[in-house]
């Protein structure tokens, strides 16, 4: 495991902290490019990638919690 892993891990509650926040910053950016006719924010394209798959890694590790929980 490497130390992010370790942290979200060791952490339950700021991982579901994080995890959510990405979650609503995504749907705001979704929303924002489909619905409204001007950004709500305006971020550049290549930050969004990123909180994307940091959303994605985040969800990863979730994913493994949660096959640690049911495993014990």
């Amino acid at each position: 495991m490497n130390p992010i892993e370790k942290f979200f891990r060791s952490n339950a509650r700021f991982s579901t902290i994080i995890y959510f926040l990405t979650l609503g910053f995504i749907s705001l950016t979704i929303y924002s490019d489909i619905f409204s006719n001007d950004p709500i924010l305006n971020i550049p394209d290549f930050i969004d990638s990123i909180v994307f798959f940091f959303f994605l890694y985040i969800t990863y590790i979730a994913v493994m919690i949660q096959k640690d929980h049911k495993n014990k």
